[in-house]
């Protein structure tokens, strides 16, 4: 996996783009995964010290937390990645460079906490933007995805990733460009 580097303060002209993918940052799904497991144990110890079958519905929760969020701690996995083909999400595939319309990234701040996403407005339907499907093992789809769907509106959140959501910006824009100048 190749991360999106950014240049230092020395740095001269931007460099060519470069294709690149990024994981999570295994760090942001360690509270639910973690926590989630913590109930199962919980839940049992409860069920065979003191014998009630209902904490055993602690440790379901439990299970079912730490099964949803499973993949976050996957940082080897790719998410997001860019290429000369088109912009690669998981779970959906490349999408090709001519279906995507605009691509913008939204900040939200919660107090000190800050959220960004990267928003990708498609020009066509995603079944039909799509260029190389990826295929999606049964248990995964119902696990928790990094990405959500909003009518011609693709939002990938970048804030739960280990790049900078700035330099992923900036490089997913410079491929886009280069794909254009290429297709031209």
């Amino acid at each position: 996996m190749t991360a999106p580097d950014s240049p230092g303060p020395e740095a001269g002209p931007e460099p060519a783009p470069r294709s690149f993918a990024v994981g999570y940052n295994p760090s942001g799904g360690e509270i639910y995964v973690y926590g989630g497991a913590s109930l199962v144990v919980i839940g049992c110890i409860i069920t065979a010290v003191q014998g009630h079958p209902a904490a055993l519905l602690l440790s379901l929760v439990g299970l079912g937390s730490t099964f949803y969020y499973r993949p976050l701690m996957e940082a080897r996995r790719a998410q997001l990645g860019a290429s000369m083909q088109g912009l690669y999400v998981e779970r959906i595939g490349v999408i090709g460079w001519r279906a995507i319309a605009d691509i913008d990234m939204v900040e939200t701040y919660i107090r000190t906490m800050r959220f960004t996403k990267l928003v990708v407005t498609l020009s066509m339907p995603l079944d039909k933007a799509v260029v190389q499907p990826e295929i999606v093992t049964p248990w995964r789809r119902y696990t928790s995805r990094n990405w959500s769907l909003k009518g011609d509106r693709l939002e990938i959140k970048l804030d739960t990733l280990r790049a900078d959501p700035e330099v992923v910006l900036r490089r997913v824009k410079a491929l886009q460009k280069m794909a254009a100048s290429v297709q031209a």
